[in-house]
């Protein structure tokens, strides 16, 4: 070859790749099982699920790209409660815009989901969200080099492990490509036949490389939007990031693989292999099915009554509140929301008591209300989310559980 930097978008191709039945047959399943997912959830416990697994996303995109930032505090960062110390700080304030630019999005999916502009918003709003300080290229041996710009196409050459990605020259043809080949794809096709579309595109994403950094993230983001957008009933409710993190060895190999020039006759007609795009592809939608088949099991009533029920029983032992507290929490969970006034019949206490129990149950944010007097729903605290769902995030030791629950009486009474 005689360039190192790609400089014309045919380079890129096979940008897409006509789907297999037996591809199209893991994305049916997908569709299917997330849409199931979806059915056995309570309507009023939707939100609170979505909040928790957008956390999820989070948690496990951060830990793709190296950074490990506890799941508690994750949680204190939403509420403006950061560490004092610098580097746990950093980590927080980039949690935070993480979560704020995916609900961002979410909540107003975009009809042009392949566009360079929304996907030069997406970067501009994570960085725009983050301190002059992360505003930087950062070298192997963790000197700033160069200035990121929000939301702008870099301006220079950059080298990922053994991938040379386009020219910065070249970049405005690279994404015009993606979005104009990827749309016409689009069109025309029911919701699981667009997810090998949204898995090659991820690898394309990164592929172009178009950012200076924070690439991985945007392309992670993305690719919720972009399932949301292809129809995909129940995304949000379990976390892809999870799928990937779980076998990041396999999700960094595979991507690595379909970097790889054609390999033969065998091999698609463009100048990228094809069957490299296909194997990372196929991996992608394997780790949505899993993740779609864990929430579910993780949502089994009967099931996720014991593990509270044994949440609070441990709880009991360490705090002042009691181990029938689980009991108005599944309330929730079964019936969506609940009047306060029902407390008592639910827990088999006197009014007097089961107020109380409601309300360090609300105080502590096991549970949450519009109004102080309107009726109750169910929120999911981080501290208890490592015990209601085992291996969703790790499990708070009872040390910072206690924490937590300090943490949450000192904030409440400040408020009041």
């Amino acid at each position: 070859m005689s360039y190192i930097f790609p400089d014309n978008p045919w380079q890129m191709e096979p940008l897409l790749f006509e789907a297999s039945s037996a591809i199209l047959e893991k994305s049916y399943t997908l569709a299917i099982a997330s849409a199931k997912l979806s059915a056995s959830i309570h309507p009023m416990c939707i939100d609170a699920v979505a909040h928790l697994v957008s956390n999820m996303n989070c948690y496990y995109s951060n830990l793709i790209e190296g950074h490990n930032t506890k799941p508690i505090d994750i949680e204190r960062a939403l509420t403006g409660d950061y560490s004092t110390s610098p580097e746990k700080r950093v980590l927080q304030l980039e949690a935070r815009a993480h979560i704020e630019v995916e609900k961002k999005y979410l909540e107003a999916i975009s009809p042009d989901i392949f566009s360079s502009e929304l996907i030069c918003s997406i970067h501009r709003d994570f960085y725009a969200k983050l301190p002059e300080d992360l505003h930087w290229s950062i070298s192997a041996d963790g000197k700033k080099t160069e200035k990121i710009t929000p939301g702008s196409l870099r301006t220079s050459e950059v080298e990922v492990g053994k991938h040379f990605p386009p020219l910065h020259t070249a970049l405005p043809e690279f994404m015009n490509r993606f979005e104009s080949s990827c749309q016409m794809a689009w069109q025309n096709k029911l919701p699981y036949q667009r997810m090998p579309l949204v898995a090659s595109a991820h690898h394309r994403l990164l592929w172009i490389h178009p950012f200076l950094d924070g690439n991985g993230r945007v392309a992670r983001l993305f690719s919720v939007l972009a399932m949301k957008a292809a129809g995909i009933e129940g995304v949000g409710l379990w976390s892809p990031a999870r799928g990937l993190a779980r076998n990041v060895d396999e999700y960094k190999s595979l991507l690595q693989d379909a970097d790889s020039l054609r390999r033969g006759d065998l091999d698609g007609r463009g100048n990228l292999s094809l069957n490299a795009l296909q194997a990372f592809s196929t991996f992608f939608v394997d780790s949505c099915i899993d993740q779609v088949k864990f929430m579910s099991e993780m949502f089994d009533l009967d099931n996720l009554s014991k593990r509270i029920e044994y949440f609070f029983g441990v709880l009991s032992t360490t705090t002042n509140i009691k181990k029938e507290s689980h009991l108005l929490v599944m309330e929730t969970l079964r019936k969506g929301e609940f009047a306060r006034g029902e407390a008592s019949r639910i827990t088999g206490f006197g009014e007097r008591m089961s107020r109380d129990m409601l309300g360090e149950l609300l105080k502590l944010g096991f549970l949450a209300s519009n109004s102080v007097k309107g009726p109750v729903r169910i929120a999911f605290p981080t501290a208890a989310t490592g015990y209601y769902f085992p291996n969703l995030f790790p499990a708070g030791s009872p040390t910072e559980i206690n924490e937590y629950i300090a943490a949450k009486k000192l904030i409440t009474s400040v408020k009041n």
